[in-house]
Order: C-alpha cells, then sequence, then structure tokens
C-alpha cells in the first residue's frame, strides 16, 4: 500500500472523519499529517521490536569504507544489528567478537595484573594489515575493525548484514510512496495509526476503548512479527562431541 492508500483506508475503514463538502474547511478530526506522523512511528516501533527489516551491504546504512590507521567506525542510525561484515575483497565474512577479547592481548589470562602486564608489552607493537575480525559493542552504534587498517586497506568497502530501522520517512509530498517495512505490515500502520488518534485526549471515552484494543492488536502483530523473525533465523543445531570424554568402542 502506498501513502494516499493508507490515508484512504484509515480515515474511512477505522475514523470516518471524512466527508465531501461543498464549501468550507474540510470535514475531518484527524489530518492526513497527523496519520503520516503515527505510520512513521508505528513503523520505527515494528522494526526495532522484530528487526523485520535486514538488509546486506545496501547504502547508506549496510556499507562502511575502511580508513587508515582509524579502528572505529560509526554507524548509520538506523542500525539495529549488525550480523557479519564482509569485505569486498573476499567472500566469507570477518570473524565476530567482543570488544573486550578484540582490545585484550590475552583473552585467556585471569589475573588482572597479568592482562594489564600483558598490555603493556603489547602496547608497543601494533598489528595492522587487512581485516582479520570486528565487533559491534566498543559503543553506541560503533563498529570496531581488527587490526588498524594500513594504507593498502584504505578505501576498502566493508559490507554489513545489519537489521535496522527504516531510514527515509514518509511524507505528504509523495503519497505514492510505500513503507520500508515488507508489504504484510502495512495495513498493521493503519491500524496503529487508527489506534493512537482514538486514544487521544478529546476523544469520547467510548472510542478510546476501541483506540486501545487497536494498539493491544498492533502490539500481537509486533510479538508475532518477532517470533516470524526468530523462526527465520533459526538455522537448527548439531550435536557436539567433547573430544576428552568421547570414545569409540
Amino acid at each position: 500500500m502506498d501513502i494516499a492508500e493508507m490515508l484512504s483506508f484509515t480515515a474511512s475503514e477505522y475514523l470516518d472523519d471524512r466527508a465531501e463538502l461543498v464549501d468550507g474547511d474540510p470535514d475531518e478530526l484527524w489530518s492526513d499529517g497527523t496519520l503520516v506522523r503515527y505510520f512513521n512511528h508505528g513503523q520505527r516501533i515494528l522494526a526495532r521490536r522484530a528487526w523485520c527489516i535486514k538488509e546486506t551491504g545496501v547504502s547508506p546504512a549496510g556499507v562502511i569504507v575502511l580508513q587508515t590507521g582509524k579502528i572505529l567506525y560509526p554507524l548509520h542510525r538506523s542500525i539495529l544489528f549488525v550480523y557479519d561484515a564482509t569485505p569486498t575483497t573476499q567472500a566469507a565474512p570477518l570473524g565476530r567478537a567482543d570488544d573486550i577479547r578484540l582490545r585484550d592481548p590475552y583473552p585467556v589470562a585471569v589475573d588482572a595484573l597479568e592482562r594489564g602486564m600483558a598490555a603493556s608489552i603489547n602496547g608497543a607493537d601494533t598489528y595492522t594489515g587487512a581485516p582479520l575480525a570486528f565487533a559491534s559493542d566498543p559503543a553506541t552504534r560503533t563498529l570496531r575493525v581488527y587490526p588498524e587498517p594500513s594504507a593498502t586497506q584504505n578505501g576498502l568497502r566493508v559490507l554489513l548484514k545489519a537489521a535496522r530501522l527504516p531510514i527515509t520517512e514518509l511524507t505528504l509530498d509523495d503519497t505514492e510512496a510505500e513503507p520500508e517495512l515488507p508489504e504484510e505490515y502495512h495495513l498493521d500502520l493503519c491500524i496503529y495509526a487508527a489506534g493512537r488518534c482514538l486514544t487521544q485526549p478529546m476523544v469520547d471515552s467510548g472510542y478510546k476503548v476501541d483506540g486501545r484494543n487497536l494498539l493491544a492488536e498492533f502490539a500481537d502483530t509486533c510479538r508475532e512479527a518477532r517470533r516470524d523473525r526468530q523462526r527465520a533465523d533459526y538455522n537448527g543445531s548439531r550435536w557436539g562431541f567433547a573430544s576428552t570424554t568421547a570414545k569409540i568402542k
């Protein structure tokens, strides 16, 4: 559904606040601008709760460009989670690790003094070269690349597989545009917008019950969408045997 269809559907099927007048101001309680703002907010809520927008290597959110000597890269404001990162010079993705593991020279050390001494010794010997691993938790929406890129890697593009929020907001300037959410959720944005309208302070209490029911229906959709994504991401598991305990008889 495009914006024009969503506006028409929400106003006619849920709000019933539009009437054709021969003259005078439009007979409507909630403007198109209000509905579009709720459409935008609804798609952000659904995308954040369900991670239903996933892409690989699509600009502007899914690509970073390495720079000589730079190890921390800000991620696009829409990024929710980075699944993997793959330089364009190779087919396999980089290794994924926690930020502390990429910065710890001897992660197996358990003593604080050992860790500190190892870091001091290792600090004078900085390895540079092709990227081997990344971490997505050094700061909010920030990616760490290991090791430090050298001049050879300057300008190398790294493609990110990521879950993200919508980037382009819906506006009345382009009513033929569609939400970035998958098409099966467009009707749910209408339900959310209608629910928000019917729970505004100036609405009669009877209609507020209807509005709360619509918002509860949207919340159920968010939970169902999250379950759908989790099922799609699940790839099964295999038995693992420890070599120290497994024996062949």
